[in-house]
């Protein structure tokens, strides 16, 4: 078994040990996605808001009946500070209908549902802390956040599976670290099984 200090240091980012030693059971994973996670909406970078509201337009054209298309009630008023977001200031969406104002009726993000339809990148206009659920970065780790741990089977991990995690989170840590990053991250989980792992991957680091 792969023990939780075996992290992995990428750039900026510390890969937590259970990236690596923890992960799905057959037919679980994101790709299930029941998208409760999205209910109570999220904390998004103030770059993030911005690059929103200059798509307001498109994505007002892609909100259904349960939500509000007055862009003026899609944030909340008050900005936080956090230092893993990149301007090191972030700000919540608001819920509406119990729901992110974001989230449709069918429970799909109408902001990848402009992108997509746009022919962009689905994730052109996503925040990022969306993006990588259930994969979170807290004080510049990347581990998991365990908030529907044991409810919801898309959010549950165990030390018995079949897929680790950072490989189901595959695309959306890319997105995170690239793909050099996430090629370290496949050389780190190699020699971790091997049990040749030095714990640090000197290449990456900054």
């Amino acid at each position: 078994m792969i023990t939780p200090d075996k992290s992995l240091k990428i750039d900026s980012y510390t890969m937590s040990g259970e990236l690596f030693g923890k992960g799905f059971p057959r037919g679980g994973g994101p790709c299930s996605c029941s998208s409760v996670c999205c209910e109570g909406g999220v904390y998004v970078d103030l770059h993030e808001r911005e690059v929103i509201m200059a798509h307001r337009d498109l994505i007002i054209r892609h909100m259904d009946a349960t939500q509000t298309t007055e862009s003026s009630r899609w944030f909340e008023a008050d900005v936080a500070d956090d230092p893993d977001f990149q301007s090191g200031q972030c700000v919540g969406t608001q819920v509406i209908n119990d729901k992110c104002v974001f989230l449709d009726a069918g429970g799909r993000c109408s902001l990848q549902k402009a992108a997509v339809a746009e022919g962009m990148h689905k994730w052109a206009i996503k925040p990022l802390f969306c993006v990588l659920y259930p994969i979170e970065v807290t004080n510049g780790i990347v581990s998991f956040d365990e908030m529907l741990q044991n409810e919801e089977s898309c959010c549950t991990i165990g030390t018995s599976f079949e897929t680790p995690l950072f490989e189901a989170c595959r695309e959306e840590l890319v997105h995170l670290v690239g793909a050099e990053g996430y090629e370290a991250m496949e050389k780190h989980y190699a020699s971790l099984n091997s049990g040749q792992n030095s714990g640090v991957n000197p290449a990456m680091k900054s």
